[in-house]
């Protein structure tokens, strides 16, 4: 015997086998590129709700807008209105051509794309990079880069690139890679889209990219094409076939799209098949249904279930059919149910029998899955008036995987029987879920009801959970691209609800989402609820607007980059809906329509603002809030009253002090991913929002002072400094300017460092802060995060503006905040002195005329927090044999299960964005830090260690531990490098013992030294004047 799944994937890869052999081939969509304005956007719709996979292109191509192939944007939008609002959508593929696709080739620009071909519902885009279309490259491997990373940013639709010997530089590598990107393909069209009939086709490429093909198709041609491809190289395969000559014609003088042209190969295709299944598959009986599912035969429900899959049947209808297929499907799925006899019945003819009468003994819930499992709840309501219902609400992601936004299960009262209500089953991955989570609460049986399930699925649920019954009244064997069932009945919610398909100019669906499509700036809408028309700015470099004197910046650090070309693509603040709190949002519902965000545009103008204020809730571009965990103190603030949620800062006079960029880096998106660089000059980049009344909040604040430590103090007197007046003061004073810096991340970029799908990055955070952000998974058109850590300040002696001068000597240290060391002087390890040798080596280098920075990263214990290095500091002393090198990173992963997290790969966006390109002296041991910046093209000439004479007693363990594992240790610290010492140096003990009167005692016996045996050990006592006086 086999069991049901294991049959089931043994069919699937027989029946593939024999694909191969057989000839089977489908056509998953016909596309009719040029259609304009010759054509009734209501003609399309009609023949594309005749023929569901008729695709229709527009081709885009700044300068010919208007003219033949080349529609208009108003008939572009309402092209778009009217391909949404049909049943079902229409499709729509937009064809990229000229300067728009130069710009996405030349420089990776997906802006205008993102901002409006996305939104208007275009799924699929066509690269026609050939001269016809206007596009010459003069840098194809370049191009081919930049073409991926698109690929790669925008997943939410399918690229197709047009494959032939002109494009051969951008299509190969996704044919010849051995996993291509799974929402790019391939339209071979030898002609390069001049129309010409192909000879013979190219066979797809092995890797399983999606293929398709053109050149010269029309109705005359089409079928003689369609049976070459089934009977020569897509034998076996699912592709797709473009035309665009072949389906114009001449009338009165004027080129137009012929409709008729167009209905008649769709005919054509109609008549030979747009499925083509072999007859050698008859020969493989399809998998048995698994034992615990029992589909309906009735010949009513076979009758009403056809009325449903017919895409003309209303709303209304749709509704009614659930309703009664439910009541059957429940009626059957009822008929196990556990009663109990009753003695108390009386008829009116007397006595009713125990044994003829009984009632329902069983607990029973019912938990529909929302939304579409909500039209069975009133059929199994009348079956069963006394069950409890449950709502769950999940929804399939992208990658499969469901997300769960709603439940409210009892904690403490759960059922005997709980009825799964899901019409359509497909991959059957939510109701497995929400299956799992039933039994997680206590359910004692569980039945699936549904209307229509595929053979996949089921199989895939009996793998999972056997002892689940499921109820259908038909299978399906097959599933679309898509997941979804063919030929299914299409979306059951949207269905059932009337709800539009993504109506992208819908007011219901996107409101004032639409600053400009397709070039053209909408503005406030009429009385009447239609956009009111507004003459397009012409581009003239002009000023930003001038603002009251508290908002003016008082310095400005951009120069000509603030500069606007015109202010009407910026959208006025929608309102706040503050009816009801959201628990999250989704991407492409009612509501939020971020603002634009273009991360890495050369200007403030092209990127956009980082908003991420709650009074923007419907056009934030950030997930997260400013501030990162301080904005919990913020809540408690209005919570308090204490402040008003609706004040807006004053930014006039918070303006840098010094000018710091803008530098080319800063239009580099993976150079920088970790902070805004506009951060510190916001009332100058985005004067234009702050005056539409937009609350962008700085995310960098660049200040100066002046800076006391002891150290310098000591340093003055012990001749180690010497003041000059102007970097260093007779009394130890340094001036300094600094900058204090939020984390603002993008995402892809973040995700791009470790090599990792941005996904799988999301979904990390998501799980790891408890799902404190569900919109890192529901929000995939947001792409910034501000996390909750701490961010970092940037101490910077001499003139800033010398930085990315190579010739000018620079010195820079970069610290990770260790709070015991730094402001307290713990002599555990090597912070304080480290850091104080660095600043004496900044202020040095500052009076021979160069720079010093001092980047302090607020990375606690090595980001794994003070309370862990706490820990981790009990545990090595306490340790058999005490405090040993050897065990020094040991004792880490033992209490945290990793020995540091500061992933230093995050680390160079700082001073990329202070301009570095050579560190002449580099005052850190660290290798991960060295490694993590000379990778990203900044030149380091110098590293320089710390004086050992400036190593306290007890960090010696520290210093002997990291230069044995890797760390520069320079000619000083050559011992550390030899095994012995790991077991030689030794750091201080701990007892058991808690009273003060013995722990106060205890920390002796630190022994051995970083440089090795034989090295005089330091006298007793503090470790020179630099940490004494850290400690004082």
């Amino acid at each position: 015997a086999i069991c049901t799944s294991t049959f089931c994937a043994f069919y699937h890869l027989v029946a593939f086998a024999l694909l191969q052999v057989g000839g089977n081939m489908s056509l998953r969509c016909l596309g009719f590129c040029g259609v304009d304005e010759s054509v009734d956007v209501e003609l399309l719709k009609l023949l594309g709700a005749r023929y569901p996979r008729a695709e229709f292109g527009v081709l885009f191509r700044e300068g010919k807008e208007g003219t033949p192939r080349y529609p208009s944007d108003e008939w572009v939008r309402d092209l778009a209105t009217t391909a949404a609002a049909a049943s079902p959508p229409v499709r729509l593929a937009a064809h990229l051509c000229g300067r728009r696709l130069s710009d996405l080739l030349d420089r990776g620009d997906v802006s205008w794309v993102r901002q409006h071909i996305v939104p208007l519902g275009f799924r699929r885009i066509q690269v026609n990079a050939t001269r016809v279309n206007g596009v010459e490259l003069p840098d194809k491997a370049a191009a081919a880069k930049n073409l991926l990373a698109a690929i790669q940013e925008l997943q939410e639709v399918e690229w197709i690139v047009q494959a032939n010997d002109e494009t051969k530089e951008l299509w190969e590598p996704l044919a010849t890679v051995a996993t291509p990107p799974f929402n790019a393909a391939l339209l071979f069209d030898a002609s390069c889209g001049c129309g010409k009939l192909s000879s013979r086709y190219p066979a797809p490429p092995a890797n399983g990219i999606r293929c398709g093909y053109a050149g010269g198709l029309g109705p005359t041609t089409v079928v003689d094409a369609i049976r070459a491809l089934r009977t020569g190289v897509a034998r076996g395969r699912v592709i797709w076939l473009d035309m665009e000559s072949g389906v114009r014609s001449m009338a009165d003088g004027r080129d137009i799209f012929d409709i008729a042209k167009a209905a008649a190969v769709c005919k054509a295709l109609e008549a030979e098949s747009w499925e083509d299944r072999s007859p050698i598959m008859e020969l493989v009986p399809p998998p048995p249904l698994p034992s615990n599912v029992q589909v309906s035969g009735h010949p009513l429900l076979a009758h009403k279930l056809t009325l449903m899959r017919d895409q003309s049947t209303p709303v209304r209808e749709f509704r009614s059919l659930l309703r009664e297929v439910t009541f059957h499907v429940g009626y059957e799925a009822t008929s196990g149910l556990r009663t109990a006899q009753r003695s108390d019945v009386v008829s009116p003819s007397g006595p009713v029998p125990a044994d003829k009468a009984c009632r329902v003994a069983e607990m029973i819930a019912l938990v529909p899955i929302m939304r579409a499992g909500l039209g069975m709840v009133e059929a199994m309501l009348e079956l069963l008036p006394n069950a409890v219902v449950h709502h769950l609400g999940m929804f399939r992601a992208r990658t499969g995987r469901p997300i769960e936004y709603y439940s409210r299960l009892p904690r403490n009262s759960t059922c005997d029987l709980a009825f799964v209500l899901e019409p359509l089953i497909a991959t059957a991955a939510t109701v497995s879920a929400a299956v799992s989570k039933l039994k997680g609460w206590g359910a004692g049986k569980i039945v699936v009801l549904s209307v229509l399930v595929s053979r996949a699925g089921l199989c895939e649920l009996q793998k999972l959970h056997p002892e689940v019954t499921v109820h259908a009244v038909q299978v399906d064997d097959e599933l679309k691209d898509d997941r979804c069932l063919l030929p299914g009945l299409g979306d059951a919610g949207d269905r059932q609800f009337g709800t539009p398909a993504g109506n992208p100019l819908s007011k219901s669906v996107l409101g004032p989402a639409f600053t400009e499509v397709c070039g053209v700036a909408r503005g406030p809408e009429d009385a009447d609820g239609r956009t009111a028309k507004r003459a397009r700015v012409t581009p003239t470099m002009t000023p930003s607007p001038s603002l009251g004197p508290q908002d003016e910046p008082v310095t400005k650090v951009l120069g000509d980059l603030a500069l606007y070309s015109g202010l009407d693509d910026i959208p006025p603040p929608s309102p706040v809906e503050s009816s009801a709190t959201q628990l999250t949002t989704h991407d492409g519902a009612f509501g939020p329509a971020p603002a634009r965000m273009n991360w890495g545009a050369p200007t403030p103008e092209l990127r956009g603002p980082v908003l991420a204020t709650s009074r923007h809730r419907n056009q934030r571009n950030a997930i997260g809030a400013h501030s990162g965990g301080y904005s919990i103190y913020r809540a408690l603030a209005v919570m308090s009253n204490s402040l008003d949620e609706a004040y807006t800062p004053k930014f006039g006079r918070t303006t840098p002090v010094a000018r710091i960029g803008p530098f080319p880096k800063w239009a580099d998106r993976k150079a920088i991913v970790t902070i805004d660089p506009y951060g510190h000059a916001i009332s100058e980049g985005f004067a234009p929002w702050l005056e539409r009344g937009y609350d962008v909040r700085p995310t960098i604040a660049v200040t100066k002072a002046h800076i006391e430590l002891p150290e310098c103090k000591d340093a003055l007197r012990l001749g180690r400094l010497t003041a000059d007046g102007a970097v260093l003061s007779p009394d130890g004073q340094s001036f300094v300017t600094k900058a204090a810096i939020e984390p603002v991340w993008y995402l892809p970029g973040v995700a791009e460092r470790f090599g990792v799908p941005e996904q799988r990055l999301r979904e990390a955070i998501f799980e790891e802060t408890n799902s404190m952000y569900p919109e890192l998974l529901t929000r995939h058109d947001i792409k910034l995060f501000l996390p909750p850590i701490g961010g970092m300040t940037v101490y910077i002696w001499g003139d800033p503006e010398k930085i990315p001068d190579e010739s000018v000597e620079l010195t820079v240290r970069v610290h990770d905040e260790c709070n015991g060391s730094d402001v307290f002087g713990s002599d555990i390890c090597t912070c304080r002195p480290y850091l104080t040798h660095a600043i004496e080596e900044c202020i040095r280098t500052a009076q021979r005329g160069g720079t010093g920075i001092v980047v302090y990263f607020r990375k606690e214990g090595r980001a794994l927090g003070e309370v862990t290095k706490y820990l981790v500091y009990n545990m090595r002393k306490r340790q058999e044999g005490g405090d040993r090198a050897s065990e020094y990173f040991n004792c880490t992963k033992e209490v945290a299960g990793v020995t540091d997290t500061r992933f230093q790969v995050l680390m160079p966006d700082v001073l990329h964005w202070l301009g570095v390109t050579k560190i002449h002296r580099f005052i850190s041991m660290s290798d991960m830090k060295y490694d993590a910046i000379v990778s990203t093209g900044i030149k380091i000439v110098e590293r320089v260690e710390i004086p050992p004479e400036m190593v306290p007693s007890d960090a010696q363990v520290e210093i002997t531990a990291k230069v044995f594992a890797g760390y520069h240790g320079g000619k000083a610290y050559e011992g550390a490098k030899d095994k012995s010492a790991l077991d030689t140096v030794k750091g201080r003990e701990y007892s058991a013992a808690t009273t003060y009167g013995k722990s106060v005692t205890e920390g002796g016996g630190a022994l051995g030294t970083a440089q090795g045996p034989g090295v005089c050990k330091r006298p007793a006592g503090p470790p020179g004047a630099v940490a004494a006086s850290g400690r004082s």
